[in-house]
């Protein structure tokens, strides 16, 4: 891709640019982190009396069921509450508006003195998504930098960028550092290219532009459920409806219901649902929760779909 390309995908990331908030209390929340966390007899262990706000690995040599570069293996998945805890990392998936962010909240590994900041962009920025239906546009990219400013966050990435949607590239940064921080603060992603670069900033974004229209926050990716498990997400749906339904390994739908958000105009709102798997035969199964179609596909794009894969056991 050409720098002129390039700058032009950049520029309509920063569209609706608007003033900057207040960064006064980030240093704090991106300070390196002096927790220590590790997974041992397959379950979270913590060095002290008190966790830290997000969950990261810090220390030497990984521990294990853990990544070098941040990404976990299926041994050190956590469980449903210690998930809860953990950093949200944006990646791409498709819907029927096209390529859009879906969240996914990942366990993260950070070598001792490294900042939660740099630790968590640097999974995603070098790191893969859990769910196999996201991916990311950096290929062969490193993070260079991610540090705070009397103006907010700075990112400097060595781009690696596949091309086909770069400027969503830049939203998963964002989108990441405000999850990370709970808050909207200016974030500049500095990408370095061959020849001119031209650092992107962004304080603000329409949610409904660029994120997916309904979204599975739990359970993760390839959990083991039995009983009974929860599921909860966020979706802008009409009439605040979220359908869902449990598919066997043929497609078959094996239950099905509806989750009501907490709102539907404007904006994506929380949703939440119990999911009985009790009688069903063990083995993988995927649930899959969407957007309300009254027209039933004949106007509009159609349904927009999240989908977690479960193991009943």
């Amino acid at each position: 891709m050409d720098d002129a390309r390039l700058a032009a995908l950049l520029e309509d990331a920063v569209s609706d640019v608007e003033p900057a908030h207040r960064i006064g209390e980030i240093r704090e929340r991106v300070q390196p982190s002096r927790q220590r966390w590790w997974y041992a007899g397959g379950g979270l262990v913590a060095a002290a009396a008190t966790v830290a706000a997000v969950g990261l690995v810090v220390g030497g040599p990984p521990e294990r069921g853990v990544d070098p570069v941040g990404t976990p293996t299926p041994s050190a998945t956590p469980d449903e509450d210690v998930r809860a805890e953990l950093p949200t990392l944006y990646w791409i998936g498709t819907t029927p508006q096209g390529p859009r962010l879906f969240g996914e909240q990942t366990f993260v590994n950070a070598g001792y003195g490294e900042s939660q900041l740099h630790a968590v962009l640097r999974s995603l920025v070098v790191g893969t998504p859990e769910d196999p239906d996201y991916r990311s546009p950096w290929t062969a990219a490193r993070l260079l930098s991610a540090r705070e400013t009397d103006d907010g966050i700075v990112v400097t990435i060595d781009l690696g960028l596949d091309g086909s949607a770069p400027y969503l590239g830049i939203e998963q940064v964002v989108y990441t550092v405000w999850d990370l921080l709970d808050e909207r603060a200016p974030v500049t992603v500095d990408v370095r290219t061959e020849g001119p670069r031209r650092p992107v900033t962004v304080t603000s974004r329409d949610d409904l532009s660029v994120l997916s229209l309904v979204q599975v926050d739990s359970p993760a990716e390839g959990q083991e459920v039995s009983g009974s498990f929860t599921v909860n997400g966020m979706a802008s749906s009409y009439e605040a409806t979220v359908p869902w339904r449990l598919e066997d390994a043929s497609g078959r739908v094996v239950r099905d219901g509806f989750a009501t958000a907490e709102g539907w105009m404007g904006a994506l709102y929380p949703w939440e649902t119990e999911v009985d798997v009790s009688g069903l035969a063990p083995g993988t199964y995927t649930f899959v929760a969407s957007t309300s179609d009254p027209s039933g596909g004949t106007e509009g794009p159609g349904p927009t779909t999240d989908t977690r894969t479960v193991v009943v056991r």
